[in-house]
């Protein structure tokens, strides 16, 4: 079988679709899909007989090149080539999938112009994003110009705002030497990416959910005995995001 998956750009998404039921969101819509705020998140083939598998393994085994989310409400799988699912565009709603109308070429369909990467926020819980590779896209995931940051043996590197500190850009995560001591302390929106080629690459998924626990949790800092500690903290639910 061959797919392709679509799902809701967070950053586009000004309408709060994502997540939401086929129902609810024709009637925000007032009678249609809004193919715009829509990214291909997968292009590919997958050992499927029928949509409920798709869901199952985008659930529980995404294939190498999936770039999103597990599979769920208000995501888009296009159904280009197979033995027994009609092709078309299927909404993943509440219960099973509806056939719908959808304009791929209204959507951000290269999913080579994005990178997946562990976004690191003052203030909020760490997350797995997707951003775009331009130098304007970049900047404007840090909020300023870009300055790569090697702690890792790895082939990972932090990007980060290169004036954070001068700029008075809030504290954000520490970074530690590997006896747990810590070493620096990044100011404003950071990123984790793959550095192993010339250019910013995604992470693998092990890396992501690696990265994504290692930065899970604010911190805030203070000085202890003349030493700078880091204290996690939980955020309040409408900073989370």
């Amino acid at each position: 079988m061959k797919i392709k998956i679509y799902q809701i750009n967070m950053d586009r998404d000004n309408g709060s679709y994502s997540f939401t039921n086929y129902e609810n969101t024709i009637r925000r819509t007032g009678g249609g899909i809004r193919s715009s705020i829509y990214d291909c998140v997968f292009d590919g083939e997958v050992a499927c007989k029928g949509l409920e598998e798709v869901y199952e393994k985008f659930n529980i085994d995404s294939p190498p090149g999936f770039k999103g989310h597990s599979l769920s409400v208000s995501d888009i799988v296009k159904i280009a080539e197979s033995d027994s699912v009609e092709k078309g565009y299927y909404f993943c709603d509440s219960i099973g999938f509806k056939k719908i109308d959808f304009e791929p070429e209204k959507s951000e369909k290269n999913m080579d112009n994005k990178i997946t990467v562990v976004l690191v926020e003052p203030g909020k819980l760490a997350r797995i994003a997707q951003i775009g590779t331009s130098l304007s896209e970049l900047q404007a995931a840090v909020d300023g110009n870009i300055e790569p940051f090697y702690p890792y043996e790895e082939q990972v590197c932090i990007v980060c705002n290169d004036e954070g500190k001068i700029c008075g850009k809030p504290l954000n995560r520490a970074i530690y030497n590997e006896d747990g001591t810590i070493m620096d302390i990044m100011a404003g929106t950071f990123f984790i990416c793959d550095c192993s080629k010339p250019s910013f690459g995604s992470l693998s998924e092990e890396q992501q959910q690696r990265f994504l626990k290692q930065f899970k949790y604010p911190e805030q800092f203070c000085r202890i005995n003349g030493e700078i500690t880091a204290i996690k903290y939980k955020p309040e639910r409408n900073e989370a995001r």
